[in-house]
């Protein structure tokens, strides 16, 4: 049995792990150079999401990469993240996330934008936030960076019944709750 045992849900979970959508973000390895050897490490960065708000990441760190995907999936159990969500109006609000020299900020717009980096927009679309444009600004390609800030701002996100909760206005009909207003 696969690193797949890690994500069947349990008695009191509701999900279905057959609606996610895996993506394999990165793998290295990682080697230490001590007075004696060299200590080698491999490491695994993965993300899923069911395009419905539920998303995770997971990053395993072992000896060999087999070990470091069972690593990598139990973390993605402990890393599961249920997002405020819409259908009509997935990202009502200004999104901003940063984590060492990455910065992500993401716009409220009626339809996507997803223009810019191919992994962002992907995991955009499996998280399910579709009224949203993004940008982000980094002077390096890392990618544990990239997940970091991207959770940090998706987190943020809200919904329009909770923005008319508590700016004391009424929701309108359609759903779409306009930020600058």
């Amino acid at each position: 049995m696969g690193p797949e045992r890690f994500f069947e849900p349990k008695q009191d979970e509701i999900f279905d792990p057959r609606e996610f959508v895996l993506m394999f973000l990165d793998s290295d390895s990682v080697t230490n150079v001590t007075k004696l050897n060299r200590v080698n490490h491999r490491r695994v960065l993965i993300y899923i999401g069911n395009g419905e708000g539920l998303v995770s990441y997971g990053k395993g760190k072992s000896d060999d990469y087999e070990t470091a995907f069972d690593e990598a999936f139990k973390k993605l159990r402990q890393n599961l993240v249920c997002l405020p969500y819409s259908m009509l109006n997935t990202s009502p609000v200004m999104l901003r996330g940063r984590h060492n020299d990455f910065r992500i900020k993401m716009w409220s717009q009626k339809v996507s934008n997803y223009w810019g980096n191919p992994l962002i927009w992907q995991m955009l679309l499996y998280a399910g936030l579709t009224h949203i444009r993004f940008a982000c600004k980094s002077r390096k390609r890392d990618p544990y960076s990239l997940v970091y800030a991207f959770f940090i701002a998706i987190t943020q996100n809200t919904t329009p019944e909770e923005i008319a909760r508590v700016s004391g206005r009424k929701q309108q009909v359609c759903g779409w709750v306009d930020p600058e207003a």
